[in-house]
């Protein structure tokens, strides 16, 4: 019920969405007054939520505040959400939260995380995909030993993410508080860090520097397609979080 709920509060909290609804409006009400208000009001909207200045100072007070990564970390646990329903094992489509999978290459590669555990299946109703496996299989593709990663492909949510990666890391280390480095993206990391700081891990968030300082006059001045698309996501984190608290996840 909560995962569906959660679909069901994406869609409505999507920017775009009451801003079709409010042009839709305005051309099929009669009234011309309301029609003129609808459409003052939907290309206000449309105004406010491309554009990236105001975007980015409401995005940096929601980031997790930067952190410098120390080294030897037991494990760097990598959430999934970051390929395409239709991906496999030798056709993978990655989608824009790509980062957190070459961050934790890198990071491997650089002695900061011992082992890895990939957790997540797929983050839809319908689908079967366990997404968790075949980023295992690339991982390994990429000169990552079998031995050092582990997968959790049974979750569909931050919470079962934080839950089940508990379970598996106190059975193959039933005896050590192990301390965790977590890698999602930066949009994502207060609602994960919080899920799994419920848990008997020692977990540290995997945080860069905001570059919030530096801005295109062109984008603060222009309207942006690819921020309302942002704000979606920015939205979800927000009352996600919110829902979990209520709920009792957090």
């Amino acid at each position: 019920m909560f995962f569906l709920f959660s679909k069901i509060l994406s869609f409505l909290i999507d920017p775009l969405f009451w801003i079709v609804i409010l042009f839709f409006l305005s051309i099929i009400l009669r009234t011309k007054l309301i029609k003129k208000r609808f459409f003052i009001l939907g290309f206000i909207i449309l105004l406010f939520f491309s554009n990236t200045f105001i975007y980015k100072l409401v995005n940096d007070l929601w980031l997790v505040k930067f952190e410098k990564t120390k080294k030897n970390y037991d494990y760097g646990i990598i959430l999934g959400g970051m390929i395409d329903l239709e991906s496999e094992d030798d056709n993978i489509i990655f989608s824009n939260s790509n980062d957190r999978l070459l961050n934790t290459i890198e990071l491997f590669s650089k002695g900061f995380i011992k082992k890895i555990l990939i957790t997540g299946a797929s983050g839809s109703l319908t689908s079967k995909m366990k997404e968790a496996e075949i980023l295992k299989n690339y991982l390994i593709g990429t000169g990552i030993p079998d031995s050092c990663i582990l997968t959790e492909n049974k979750s569909k949510n931050t919470y079962e993410n934080a839950i089940l990666s508990e379970e598996i890391l106190n059975k193959t280390n039933p005896k050590s508080k192990l301390s965790c480095l977590i890698i999602t993206s930066d949009f994502h990391m207060r609602r994960t860090l919080a899920c799994f700081e419920k848990t008997n891990l020692n977990v540290y968030p995997f945080t860069k520097k905001s570059n919030l300082k530096h801005f295109d006059l062109e984008k603060i001045i222009i309207p942006q397609s690819r921020i309302l698309f942002k704000w979606k996501i920015l939205f979800h984190e927000i009352f996600g979080y919110m829902s979990y608290k209520i709920f009792g996840y957090l």
